[in-house]
Order: structure tokens, then C-alpha cells, then sequence
């Protein structure tokens, strides 16, 4: 039997190393904007020798440690408790989590209605345990994710698809979150989860540029 071709560092679907560690930072970003961390996942989060070697001083490493070493001095119930009021709250959230919120000033609006259809074309629909709209970002991370990494049953999108889409439904408006996020007197921890996003997604735009 002949030797099997190299696969050049893919995995099974086709996905290189570089591009499934932009997936796994996709879906850590939605996962700490859907909901607040468990104490495994900040411990996961602190313990990370993934991302950043001890020599990289990028501002990308730097937001990414910084964001480590709160993780590693958190208390699960007190960013819980951050969360619901930074994000939550009683009545209006001090900080929204939603484009159509800092595209067109109001929820709901026109942004979302266009985002909608642009998911039904591309199969994808909101889970019916959801209860946030499509334009929260952990959604649009979630849909990078796909997007990148795909699924058993989905290959990974072309590169174009994957640049279009986060232009459109996440660096146009991203810095105006993290900038909220930063700013809010209810946030600590999640000024870290801000800083930590907006490096990386600055690091997006930029690969997409030049792709």
C-alpha cells in the first residue's frame, strides 16, 4: 500500500492549526460573552500555554495575558455577579451586546433584519434555547467559528465569505463594544475579556487585509 500524501498540518476537515486556534479564540469569546465563567473555565483560561509563548510582546500577547491573570485571581460568583449587572441588569443593560444597538442606535432594527437573512442563506438559525437576537456577539463569533472551523457535516468557508462577514457584522462595530465594555463601572474582569477581543480582532482585520 502506497504511503498516504501529507496533509500539510490539516485536519480531517481541512482546517490548518493557525485557523482552528482563531476558531477556539471565536468560541472562548462567545462563550464569555454569552454567559460568565465557571471556575473551570477561568482556570482553563489562566493555565492556557496555547496562544502567546513567554517572548511574544505583541498587544495581542500582552491583552492575552493580562486577561490570564484575572482569570487566575477571579472568584466564579463575583464575575458572575458582574455579568448580570454589566450585561443584564434591571431594565436597560448598562452595556449592550448587540450590533444593531451601536450600527443603528436602537435594538432591532434594519442591521438585524439584514443579518437574518444573510444566516437563512447560509442555513443557519438561532437555537430555540436562545433567547438573545442574532446580532449579539457571542452569536457572530459563534457564526466566525462555523464559518472557520466548520462541522462534520459543513467544510470551512472560503476565506472571502469569512472576511465579509466579520467586516460586516463585527469590526463595524466591535471597537464601540469594547470601548463600553472598558468604560463601564460595572465591568472589572470583563474589562480584561474587552481589551483581550478588540487585540484580536484588530489582528483579524489586519490578516484579512492582507490575505
Amino acid at each position: 500500500m502506497a504511503d498516504a500524501p501529507p496533509n500539510n498540518g490539516l485536519d480531517v476537515r481541512g482546517v490548518l492549526p493557525e485557523d482552528q486556534a482563531r476558531a477556539e479564540v471565536y468560541a472562548l469569546l462567545g462563550n464569555l460573552f454569552y454567559q460568565p465563567p465557571s471556575s473551570q473555565l477561568l482556570e482553563i483560561i489562566a493555565s492556557s500555554q496555547t496562544l502567546c509563548n513567554d517572548s511574544a510582546e505583541s498587544e495581542f500577547c500582552r491583552a492575552w495575558r493580562a486577561l490570564q491573570e484575572a482569570a487566575a485571581n477571579a472568584d466564579a460568583d463575583a464575575v458572575k455577579d458582574e455579568f448580570d449587572t454589566a450585561f443584564i441588569g434591571t431594565g436597560r443593560q448598562p452595556v449592550m451586546l448587540y450590533g444593531s444597538f451601536y450600527l443603528a442606535g436602537f435594538l432591532n432594527e434594519k442591521p438585524l433584519a439584514q443579518l437574518r437573512d444573510e444566516l437563512t442563506k447560509m442555513g443557519l438559525a438561532r437555537s430555540e434555547n436562545r433567547h438573545e437576537t442574532e446580532d449579539h456577539i457571542s452569536a457572530l463569533c459563534d457564526v466566525m467559528r462555523f464559518l472557520i472551523a466548520g462541522d462534520q457535516a459543513t467544510p470551512p468557508a472560503a476565506l472571502d465569505a469569512q472576511r465579509d462577514f466579520f467586516q460586516r457584522h463585527i469590526y463595524s462595530w466591535n471597537a464601540q463594544l469594547c470601548a463600553a465594555v472598558i468604560a463601564a463601572t460595572q465591568t472589572d474582569f470583563y474589562k480584561h475579556v474587552a481589551l483581550f477581543a478588540r487585540e484580536f480582532f484588530a489582528i483579524e482585520n489586519e490578516s484579512f487585509a492582507f490575505a
